[in-house]
């Protein structure tokens, strides 16, 4: 966690603020700036929102910070999280099935191996699918401008971050 009290105190009032007027308002949410270069946000079921200090450091101004947190509410107040998760455990309890009952040794090590691929992808990198990531810009960017925020600062970020990415082997954020 990042330890700069301002900082910190700042995105949880635009957090708060966004969150207040989402439609889950009485969620215990909470809005944690991460101490790390890259760039990136997340959102974990319960209303527990994670930005980087990296992302925070890439915005010019506070409705690009608005329109990312928007987001990250929007996959929290729809449940895409919880989905994750379910589909998860889903996936674990085929893993459990296939290292049961496939047959032969090889197959079963490459059945888990995929499925727990595909748990740490889901769950630990925020790897949505296309659908939530478009239902979150859905929700979060007209929610941003609802409370006064300009309903482009979340495209001028997206523009800043496919700018810096636009040279690396593995994109960052």
């Amino acid at each position: 966690v990042y330890q700069d009290q301002a900082v910190g105190k700042y995105v949880a009032l635009v957090g708060s603020v966004l969150a207040q007027a989402s439609s889950r308002p009485n969620l215990k949410w909470e809005f944690i700036v991460l101490d790390t270069d890259g760039v990136n946000a997340y959102a974990a079921p319960g209303g527990l929102i994670h930005i980087t200090k990296g992302a925070l450091g890439l915005m010019k101004n506070e409705a690009e910070l608005a329109g990312v947190l928007g987001h990250e509410l929007a996959h929290v107040t729809e449940k895409h999280t919880v989905k994750s998760i379910e589909k998860a455990n889903r996936t674990g309890a085929l893993v459990q099935a296939g290292s049961t009952r496939a047959p032969g040794g090889a197959l079963t090590q490459e059945f888990i191996a995929a499925a727990g691929n595909r748990i740490y992808e889901d769950l630990f990198q925020n790897k949505f699918d296309r659908g939530d990531e478009m239902g979150s810009d859905k929700v979060g960017i007209p929610h941003a401008s609802k409370v006064g925020y300009d309903p482009l600062g979340m495209t001028g970020f997206l523009n800043k971050l496919a700018e810096r990415n636009k040279d690396m082997k593995e994109p960052n954020g």
